[in-house]
């Protein structure tokens, strides 16, 4: 072979070798952080989210163990500083390393110890309570659909109720006290907070006593040896791409906030709204700096929660307001709201000649802004064979000025024309699919989370036709919301696994990111389509957080 073959041979073969030694690697660069994590049972362990938080900071950066239980973070996403480290891996605790010390252009080596968990029912997720004893979700979660206003999942981890020690008697008033609290109350440990006492929201006598024997034997009132009477199932760890991940967490600065929506804007700002506490807020990702401005009430003295963000064409947020209904538009020149009653209802829809669709308890409301009039467009008759009254939950338009509603109830898709006035509605393939928050593509197709069947589905208005996908690993995942990217892969977040999905409708594969934070109720999420790869965002509803997820392919 000729001296100047061998050359770039041996040039293919260096390639060759960084590229198979790069492809778990998160940066050419060199790391800030790294090591590997080991336990006795396991050894080298795959799958384990790393979490390190500087003293002082708001914000935690976490990366995710590879096949070789590496771990790694990269040299631009740690400052200098110390940092305290924690781990999520079901079943297992981490042996605590101390304060770790960051230094500038150096990479700090800390491998990581972890053993056998003493209290995994603080670990589980609610899909895991759901795995362990599928008769929670069925009584709780779809038992409630059309009588009660919620379920529990809105308020509170399922965890609230099953390491509980109520017994049978004491069930009936401890729920009916619940019913008087805002479907945006959140539990903490110790507290119950209630953020406005509007009117009641269940006229109904108390709880079943079935009911209420139920709720005693998924708890521990009556086992002295603090252990269930079923056995505790989990669902494994995630592996190869999706171990592919670096994720940022913001601490929003009050703790009772509840950032239901986050929406990244244009400029790279990220939106969100306070669903128990009527505040529009700011952040910053470049440097975690978080700016609210609380949202003037329509109605004085009634209950007000924020809800859901669309932009306006010179990048003005507008908020739906919930349980009013109403509507906000934040202008950010003169950092003033103007505000609209009667229309909104929580959710919102512009369309491209300004108008602003929303909805209230019965009707889809379309708003005017220059005039301010509201005309209403009454919701049809429900269809035969589904119980409940026809309510709507997601809303969204195409670029027509068309409506597109899912009934999260009914399991249905709603069409109104927006020149006739007409309703069309379409059934779910899968019944009782439970179709929640949506998304309208480029295309005109509409995309939404198929809320308790645990699917992604799409109604091609053109055609009349559904797809649906599953989200695996579990049924039991609870796609809350979705959105297309410019990929045209479809993102979802997992209200009960505390995971984000990520579709390839071209194939049905389907990648799960796991989330640092547990029990975070993960809500609406957003996509930067400005990176490559794409950046998504949520807001972690019960624990006062902004997270970011970046995948690395």
């Amino acid at each position: 072979m000729k001296p100047k073959a061998r050359s770039i041979q041996a040039f293919i073969w260096i390639l060759g070798i960084l590229f198979l030694c790069g492809s778990e690697s998160y940066s050419a660069n060199p790391s800030a952080l790294s090591g590997t994590v080991r336990s006795t049972a396991e050894g080298r362990m795959e799958g384990v989210l790393v979490s390190a938080k500087r003293e002082g900071s708001n914000m935690t950066v976490a990366v995710v163990s590879d096949s070789q239980g590496r771990y790694a973070f990269p040299g631009d996403r740690l400052q200098p500083g110390d940092y305290h480290l924690k781990i999520r891996a079901i079943g297992y605790d981490l042996d605590d390393p101390g304060v770790v010390k960051v230094e500038s252009n150096k990479t700090a080596q800390h491998d990581l110890k972890l053993q056998k968990t003493k209290d995994l029912a603080s670990q589980l997720t609610n899909a895991e309570w759901f795995l362990s004893n599928p008769e929670i979700k069925k009584r709780l979660i779809d038992g409630m659909r059309g009588a009660y206003p919620h379920n529990c999942i809105g308020c509170h981890a399922i965890s609230v109720i099953t390491k509980s020690q109520y017994d049978a008697q004491a069930w009936p008033s401890i729920v009916d006290r619940m019913w008087d609290y805002t479907e945006a109350s959140i539990y903490q440990p110790g507290e119950v907070r209630v953020p406005d006492k509007g009117p009641r929201m269940l006229q109904t006598k108390p709880i079943s006593a079935e009911l209420a024997e139920f709720l005693s034997s998924i708890n521990l009132s009556s086992r002295a040896n603090g252990k269930w009477n079923f056995e505790l199932k989990t669902l494994p760890r995630v592996k190869g791409r999706s171990t592919k991940v670096l994720i940022t967490e913001y601490d929003l600065p009050r703790r009772e906030c509840q950032p239901h929506d986050a929406v990244v804007a244009s400029d790279g700002m990220v939106w969100y709204t306070d669903v128990g506490n009527g505040y529009l807020g700011r952040l910053n990702p470049r440097t975690g700096e978080v700016k609210e401005w609380p949202v003037p009430n329509p109605k004085p003295g009634s209950t007000i929660g924020t809800f859901d963000i669309k932009f306006d064409p010179e990048g003005n947020p507008w908020v739906g307001i919930a349980h009013q209904p109403g509507v906000a538009k934040f202008d950010k020149r003169t950092e003033k709201f103007t505000t609209w009653g009667g229309s909104g209802g929580g959710m919102l829809a512009l369309s491209p000649d300004g108008t602003v669709w929303g909805r209230d308890s019965s009707n889809a409301t379309k708003l005017d802004p220059k005039t301010g009039e509201t005309v209403k467009y009454p919701f049809p008759k429900q269809l035969p064979g589904i119980p409940w009254s026809l309510r709507f939950y997601g809303v969204e338009a195409d670029s027509q000025g068309n409506l597109y509603n899912a009934s999260l109830q009914s399991g249905l898709i709603g069409e109104l024309n927006a020149k006739t006035g007409q309703w069309a509605l379409y059934p779910t393939p899968t019944p009782d699919s439970g179709p929640r928050r949506a998304d309208m593509d480029r295309h005109d197709r509409f995309w939404f989370a198929e809320y308790y069947a645990g699917k992604i589905g799409m109604f091609d208005p053109k055609t009349k036709q559904f797809k649906e996908w599953d989200v695996p690993p579990t049924p039991w995942s609870g796609p809350y919301d979705v959105v297309v990217d410019k990929n045209g892969e479809v993102w979802a977040g997992g209200e009960f696994t505390d995971n984000v999905f990520r579709l390839n409708p071209a194939n049905g594969q389907v990648t799960t990111y796991p989330l640092p934070t547990l029990e975070m109720n993960v809500q609406r999420i957003d996509v930067d389509n400005s990176t490559t790869p794409v950046t998504v965002w949520a807001g972690e509803n019960h624990r006062a957080k902004i997270v970011k997820v970046e995948p690395l392919d």
